[in-house]
């Protein structure tokens, strides 16, 4: 394990179906710090799951077990995108009407996210007690973008593209505390960094139109960039993105307050949150991320650490936004890629 061992309370939970969802935060309960999940007709930036009266009934019958374990609740309004009622009765009043929802089910949340500055304004006017998160698809990447903004979020996400940055995220650590805020960091993203169609393919799940990437097939289009862009070849990419590895996080938690795993949509949740909760994983990192990618090859998380140095030089590379192709990357994929 890199960094300080102290077991921390940090990991943000996406509540997940596919899986044991009590069982595996009550083996992981010491790490654990919130579970984050979209209300039953709230849409978000994943697809939301089929809300039979059974499956309702298990949601609500999971966040009620989180609630008395000590487990923060944080519900998301995080479209991209709400279209023509981005600023209206309609939309405060819908998600008035779903906080007061959750609160007669004696769920009412602790923490909303939302990438709606519109949204966090009825929040903070409407329920005062509620705090408010800029969410990580707002991808604000400094202080000089959140200081404008320090009135309407209590927490924020640091920017994805950034985030493997020691020196940055720790002066940005220290801003946070400076000014009252919580900072966290998202730990398992498989998005390839910089990704030119995140916009696009938010605003598709905002709409509820992912169906449609079936329809852009007879285009020969594909709205998963990372997937098309790995299908020919490009894995080193992979290295370049902006995940954590498991074993790597304690160094992380030194400066952030809150690790999101996203796990809502993950195939395997499960092994998910053991990894990051144990900082330790023997298996392929990909499978971890979010995009779960498949790949040729296995990434061999084992890899890494026999080639420690060489991996701390690209985890912690200055040109990543700007790669120059120096070839360590190529390098690293040699060592680990088998």
């Amino acid at each position: 394990m890199g960094g300080s061992a102290m077991v921390r309370r940090t990991l943000a939970v996406g509540h997940f179906l596919n899986g044991p969802f009590q069982a595996a935060c009550a083996a992981n309960l010491p790490r654990i710090r919130e579970t984050f999940f979209a209300w039953p007709g709230v849409l978000s930036c994943r697809p939301a799951p089929e809300f039979t009266p059974e499956v309702r009934a298990r949601f609500v019958d999971d966040l009620r077990w989180a609630r008395a374990n000590g487990i923060l609740l944080d519900t998301l309004f995080n479209c991209n995108c709400y279209g023509d009622i981005a600023i209206s009765d309609e939309l405060a009043d819908f998600a008035s009407r779903t906080l007061r929802e959750m609160d007669a089910e004696g769920l009412f949340p602790d923490i909303v996210t939302t990438t709606s500055p519109f949204l966090a304004t009825i929040f903070r006017r409407r329920f005062p007690s509620v705090k408010i998160r800029l969410s990580v698809n707002m991808r604000v990447h400094g202080t000089v973008g959140f200081e404008p903004i320090m009135d309407l979020f209590d927490s924020f996400y640091a920017s994805r593209e950034r985030h493997r940055e020691l020196d940055w995220l720790a002066g940005l650590s220290k801003w946070a505390k400076e000014n009252g805020k919580l900072l966290g960091m998202q730990a398992n993203s498989g998005c390839i960094r910089q990704c030119p169609f995140q916009q696009f393919h938010d605003n598709m799940h905002g709409h509820n139109r992912i169906g449609q990437s079936k329809v852009g097939e007879k285009f020969d289009f594909s709205v998963f960039l990372c997937k098309t862009n790995y299908e020919k070849g490009r894995y080193e990419d992979f290295l370049r993105s902006t995940w954590i590895r498991p074993e790597d996080l304690p160094r992380y938690e030194e400066h952030v307050d809150i690790v999101k795993l996203a796990t809502r949509r993950h195939p395997h949740p499960v092994e998910v949150l053991n990894a990051y909760a144990s900082y330790s994983y023997d298996g392929s990192l990909a499978d971890l991320m979010d995009a779960c990618h498949t790949f040729p090859k296995s990434f061999d998380n084992r890899r890494f650490g026999e080639s420690q140095a060489l991996w701390d030089e690209v985890r912690g590379c200055k040109n990543a936004n700007d790669c120059t192709h120096c070839g360590k990357c190529a390098e690293l994929m040699r060592r680990v890629f088998v």
